[in-house]
């Protein structure tokens, strides 16, 4: 089914499920005036490692979370993320398929200095948008609203605090063999173990 628009909140190297919502609609509005809240997509992905699945978090400015609009939380850059995110990365997929064909461009947002956890979101998406080729139009809301009727709304839907019932096709990972297949991980678990089927693999 193809939806004419999905709303989605915005996220760090998001998920594999966040995909297969978006090639599957015409166009995407990213949520960027909604309050923050902790422990969601939205500064944290997964990765697959050596020793199973690993969770990487963007480190944001200590305050009144609740009270901060997704537009103007700043990232803390104080602490050496970048390089720990960019090391274990490099570390689990170093072996894999496409690893070195999409590195470059994959990784380059880590790379740009960013101070705004919505830029750095929105440089990803556009990034992966890119590599993928899919087609569609990516946008921001212009205002927070509480509902979208009609439209497709999974702001608040794709969490990791339950799993999605709709992830993709089980793919070849590197360390499936060793701990089995993990479902919806981050998009470059997909881009780099399976490099030109990713876009198969979302229509599944």
């Amino acid at each position: 089914m193809t939806y004419k628009k999905t709303i989605l909140s915005t996220a760090y190297y998001p998920p594999v499920i966040y995909f297969k919502e978006l090639i599957n609609s015409d166009s995407v509005l990213i949520e960027k005036h909604e309050n923050y809240s902790k422990q969601t997509y939205r500064n944290r992905c997964c990765i697959y490692s050596a020793n199973g699945v690993l969770p990487l978090t963007v480190p944001v400015e200590r305050g009144s979370f609740h009270k901060v609009k997704i537009k103007d939380l700043r990232i803390d850059n104080s602490r050496k993320w970048q390089r720990e995110h960019l090391h274990a990365i490099k570390s689990a997929y170093n072996s894999s398929a496409f690893f070195e064909f999409y590195k470059d461009d994959v990784l380059k947002p880590l790379e740009s200095g960013h101070k705004y956890l919505l830029d750095l979101n929105m440089d990803i998406l556009m990034t992966i948008n890119n590599i993928l080729e899919t087609g569609t139009e990516i946008g921001t809301s212009s205002s927070f609203n509480s509902s979208y009727k009609d439209n497709n709304d999974l702001r608040f839907s794709i969490t990791p605090k339950k799993e999605s019932v709709s992830a993709a096709l089980e793919y070849f990972q590197v360390f499936s063999p060793i701990h089995g297949f993990k479902p919806n991980l981050s998009i470059i678990d997909l881009i780099f173990n399976m490099g030109p089927e990713t876009w198969s693999c979302l229509r599944t």
